[in-house]
């Protein structure tokens, strides 16, 4: 008996992922993240070395405490930052900055293929792939991801990376 399952953890190849539907999901979620931010007075698109990390109570006044916005905006964060850390390369460090970086220039700032690569100075075939990447561990961590269906069933996942 195997004590990690491997199956539980694999993650979807990108052939069998309805990318419009898992787009579109991901889209809302971001909306709402990104409202949420400027509700209190943060930017809405990250600086991409921002360090994600959660505010701290004795940070935070009473009163803003106790608002229902920021308390949706510690919501949102925190399942933000579920997606977010689960982008991420087993092996290489380097290719997770890089994926991670390339998720908020691509998904948060809307930038294209073409501008994200000018700006990092890769090619436009790894900000593809590195983005497909991104995308599947973000949205699977939080449960956006779509998958194909064959005869009304959901196709089996298969290791992406």
């Amino acid at each position: 008996m195997e004590l990690f399952d491997v199956t539980k953890y694999q993650l979807p190849s990108e052939d069998i992922v309805q990318w419009e539907k898992t787009k579109e999901k991901l889209g809302i979620f971001l909306s709402e993240y990104k409202s949420s931010r400027e509700k209190m007075g943060i930017p809405t698109n990250p600086k991409i070395q921002e360090q994600y990390s959660f505010l701290h109570k004795e940070n935070v006044s009473k009163e803003l405490f106790d608002d229902p916005s920021y308390q949706e905006f510690l919501f949102l964060h925190k399942i933000f930052l579920t997606g977010y850390l689960a982008i991420i390369h087993p092996y290489k460090p380097e290719i997770t900055e890089r994926r991670r970086k390339i998720f908020l220039l691509r998904y948060l700032y809307g930038l294209s293929v073409s501008l994200v690569s000018e700006r990092i100075h890769y090619q436009k075939n790894i900000i593809l792939s590195d983005s497909k990447q991104a995308l599947i561990q973000f949205t699977s961590a939080l449960h956006l991801i779509v998958l194909k269906q064959i005869n009304g069933q959901k196709v089996d996942d298969s290791c992406g990376d």
